[in-house]
């Protein structure tokens, strides 16, 4: 009995004195992310490897603080003490060996997931969005700016005008400089104050942004996301004024909307926005889908 008892306080006193394990955060990324989820699900020898030595630390602990306060009252040998000693020294080697492979085994699994991820990404897949009035993409895991530019349309009192505007990039390619002069498209302006401070008569910007995973949709009149949807962007819904001839659609505009540096003048022709109302204004945002059925 004075040999464990012993052997445990010397234990406890070379082991149970490092700061208690921590689990991997590579689990919070795998919630994240649902395709990292399911390989953290399936390799899951490292996280079992971790609990197991933590039960058996908290264990030992829990046996040593009821044993420790008999380890004055102890009179052994000198050379007893030594071997004590050694056996608390190989003990503790173990642990520290099954540490490293621990980190070995962590280390390993973020290559894997590095290297999935970007296998993913050089496939492609996911979705697209515009962004109307930033000129950059939300800071998301997963969301990444294709390229930026001006909100471009047809003019505002044309009847065969497309509905539809378009993210124009800021260097174009032209394979011609002339054509039929049958079609058009023009900048676009803000028409009112209500996008933003001094928004009026101000050019619009865009970005087209990319997501890693799901698919995009917008939502006009919500705030707020369905459950297993996550939120991209939010703003105002915005469209063409319901007097003109020119069809348009309806646009969410950023919250947070920025101008073109130097489109502040007032031509008043182009795709014009101006902001919805019913009863009261109508909020929108952009959703991304994390695909819990996965």
């Amino acid at each position: 009995m004075k040999f464990f008892v012993l052997v445990l306080c010397i234990f406890y006193d070379g082991v149970f004195s490092e700061p208690e394990l921590k689990r991997s955060d590579l689990d919070n990324e795998g919630k994240n992310s649902p395709l990292i989820w399911l390989i953290l699900k399936q390799l899951n020898v490292l996280g079992a490897r971790m609990e197991k030595l933590r039960d058996i630390a908290i264990e030992n602990q829990k046996n040593v603080i009821s044993l420790k306060s008999n380890c004055g009252n102890i009179t052994i040998e000198k050379d007893d003490v030594v071997n004590f000693k050694v056996i608390a020294v190989n003990n503790k080697k173990k642990i520290d060996h099954l540490m490293e492979k621990v980190d070995l085994d962590k280390s390993k699994l973020e290559k894997q997931i590095n290297q999935i991820k970007r296998a993913i990404s050089n496939m492609g897949g996911g979705d697209t969005y515009v962004r109307w009035g930033r000129t950059t993409c939300p800071s998301i895991n997963g969301t990444k700016l294709v390229y930026s530019g001006y909100t471009g349309g047809g003019y505002y009192s044309h009847p065969g005008r497309p509905a539809e505007p378009v993210c124009l990039p800021t260097n174009p390619n032209f394979l011609k400089t002339s054509g039929t002069n049958s079609a058009y498209i023009y900048g676009t302006e803000y028409e009112t104050n209500f996008f933003g401070w001094n928004s009026a008569h101000q050019d619009v910007p865009c970005s087209v942004c990319h997501v890693q995973f799901g698919t995009t949709i917008m939502i006009p009149g919500k705030t707020a996301c369905n459950k297993g949807w996550k939120l991209q962007y939010k703003g105002n819904l915005a469209a063409g004024h319901a007097g003109h001839d020119g069809a348009s659609t309806y646009l969410c505009v950023d919250l947070n909307q920025e101008n073109i540096r130097g489109g502040s003048a007032n031509y008043n022709y182009g795709y014009l926005l101006y902001d919805v109302v019913a009863l009261n204004v109508d909020p929108c945002h952009v959703l991304l889908t994390i695909m819990d059925t996965l």
